[in-house]
């Protein structure tokens, strides 16, 4: 998959076919709190909320944020990705 990982204050997004997936954040000072993800059907199960995911807490480890994992597909993942849990806060 082409698609790259394309961001804009308040979401990170791919664009494929054109059709975009997509992950929305809040950012508060040092927070980065991930609100939302969304994938159209056509594109689920190409991995997309996880590459977007990924992007967003690489964004947050570069800037020194910690993530709040609003969203619960984001909550999940984090389950599933122990080595992020350090970036991760609840306020």
């Amino acid at each position: 998959m082409d698609s790259k990982v394309e961001h804009e204050p308040g979401r990170f997004f791919l664009r494929v076919g054109g059709l975009e997936a997509e992950v929305v954040y809040e950012r508060r000072g040092d927070v980065l709190d991930i609100q939302h993800t969304w994938t159209p059907p056509p594109l689920r199960g190409r991995e997309l909320a996880a590459r977007l995911t990924e992007a967003a807490f690489a964004y947050a480890r570069e800037h020194g944020l910690r993530v709040v994992p609003t969203c619960p597909y984001t909550r999940a993942w984090v389950a599933s990705h122990p080595e992020v849990r350090g970036l991760t806060t609840d306020r």
